[in-house]
């Protein structure tokens, strides 16, 4: 009977550490797929709209390839332009988000916030420039020692012809790079300043777009409004606070900015100056991306912390928490494995067909990517620059 006990004893020990590894096991995926539980500070509108914005990402490649090989001036050629128009917005939202994520915070050092970016945004950009340029140059052609003096330099220097989309994330480091000053200047000054601060830099943003056109060449300007720190800073007004009034005008805003540049792509031949990159309609229409996520996430925010692990919410946590990365990674995935390897014909089956099945077998090939490489090569690196930095 004693051994029988101790055996059942024994058999429920190792019953129970299996269980609890298992457990164990299953809360470790779940942190790495989805990140931390959502706490009391959470913003469920940020996640969304970084959702929002990996989609269109995406999309915008998809699409904007597709109308390259249509006729110009055709009707599918504008309306391929104007999703173009729609998608391209993911630039200014990602800017925005980082904006409102980034510029409310007071009680961080410098230093700690640049150490945070570095591991975070700067050492992936590093490895996968580098595995882009290795995948078009070969291996030995890229990290030869007479060629790492030029790889040095070519980095520094700005996004590789082999991805060109990297444009953004230099521009998202040069704000970082101005954060610290931004927050202490956002920081003490009043509302009323604020605002007059956004009206400037709509006023600033329209008089280096629309100037141009008759003639007059704005190159200091035109410096200045590229760098999307008047994007950055939208991105902390439209976050701050919840006024109605403010909520009405943008989207209001929004909406018209994007019947106007809808009637330009169909009415005109001559818009493309005007309506991307951070002009003013490209910026309305993009707050009022927004603010809509804004204002329907917490108009009917989840009612309990479990709802944020229901099928919808779980798929928002992914992407958002690999967003950076497919960010990354989509345009080799695009170009290489669904253009190239798998021979995705983009206009087969009609247009919207090929468009739909080539941005499914991006995005959907890019988050596997992603996933995989951030909890493996990543997740190495990110190890050994925190050990680093414990022991100094």
């Amino acid at each position: 009977m004693g051994r029988y006990h101790a055996g059942a004893g024994t058999a429920l020990s190792c019953a129970f550490i299996s269980f609890m590894k298992h457990v164990h096991w299953k809360q470790q995926l779940n942190y790495k797929l989805f990140g931390k539980e959502p706490g009391s500070g959470y913003r469920p509108f940020l996640d969304i709209l970084r959702v929002i914005a990996t989609l269109f990402v995406v999309a915008i490649h998809t699409v904007s390839y597709a109308a390259s090989l249509t006729e110009r001036a055709s009707t599918s050629y504008r309306v391929l332009t104007l999703f173009v128009f729609t998608f391209v917005s993911c630039n200014l939202l990602f800017v925005m988000i980082s904006g409102a994520l980034l510029l409310p915070i007071r009680h961080e050092s410098a230093g700690a916030f640049y150490r945070k970016r570095l591991l975070k945004v700067a050492v992936p950009l590093v490895v996968y420039y580098v595995l882009y340029v290795c995948a078009k140059n070969g291996v030995a052609a890229t990290l030869a020692p007479a060629k790492l003096p030029g790889l040095f330099v070519g980095i520094l220097s700005g996004a590789p012809a082999e991805a060109p989309h990297f444009w953004l994330i230099y521009v998202i480091m040069f704000l970082y790079l101005i954060t610290p000053l931004l927050r202490w200047f956002l920081g003490h000054i009043p509302d009323n300043v604020c605002r007059g601060l956004i009206i400037a830099i709509f006023v600033t943003n329209a008089v280096s777009c629309y100037v141009p056109l008759l003639g007059i060449a704005l190159p200091v300007l035109h410096r200045v409004t590229e760098t999307y720190a008047g994007v950055y800073v939208l991105g902390y007004y439209l976050a701050k606070g919840n006024s109605r009034r403010k909520n009405a005008f943008f989207l209001a805003a929004g909406a018209l900015s994007y019947l106007l540049t809808a009637t330009l792509i169909f009415c005109t031949s001559n818009y493309e100056n005007y309506i991307y990159g951070n002009a003013p309609t490209m910026m309305f229409y993009a707050a009022g991306l927004f603010v809509l996520a804004k204002v329907l996430t917490e108009k009917n925010p989840p009612a309990q912390p479990t709802e944020y692990r229901t099928p919808c919410w779980l798929f928002v946590r992914l992407v958002s928490r690999y967003s950076y990365s497919v960010l990354l990674i989509h345009w080799g995935v695009l170009h290489v494995l669904v253009k190239q390897i798998l021979r995705v014909n983009v206009l087969g089956g009609g247009i919207w067909g090929g468009c739909a099945v080539m941005f499914a077998q991006t995005f959907l090939f890019s988050l596997a990517g992603a996933v995989f490489l951030d909890n493996t090569l990543f997740w190495a690196i990110g190890r050994i620059g925190r050990k680093r930095t414990d022991k100094n």
